[in-house]
């Protein structure tokens, strides 16, 4: 049964963290983006990936994995790569059950 957890990022520049994150990874994943607004990562298929979501001024992130190790590290890898590429600002992640 499969884990998913959800979370919130408030950001000056919520489609350019998207935008970047996207180009970072096109080479590692198959990135779906249907909008400027919304992208989904499939790290390891469909069924255990991503979906990134601005709305306004955040970024909404659903994250579905296997098991709680893998959910744990792929919050990681999320949180590092977004405050990465968020410049001067400092984003807090609040990961909660979905």
């Amino acid at each position: 049964m499969s884990i998913t957890t959800t979370a919130t990022s408030r950001s000056n520049d919520a489609p350019r963290l998207l935008r970047t994150l996207c180009n970072h990874w096109r080479h590692k994943f198959e990135i779906r983006r249907d909008h400027d607004a919304h992208a989904f990562i499939p790290f390891a298929g469909d069924a255990a990936g991503a979906d990134f979501v601005v709305e306004g001024d955040a970024l909404r992130i659903v994250l579905t994995q296997p098991d709680a190790d893998a959910i744990t590290r792929y919050q990681q890898v999320i949180e590092n790569h977004l405050q990465r590429f968020a410049r001067d600002e400092t984003l807090s992640f609040d990961w909660q059950p979905a």
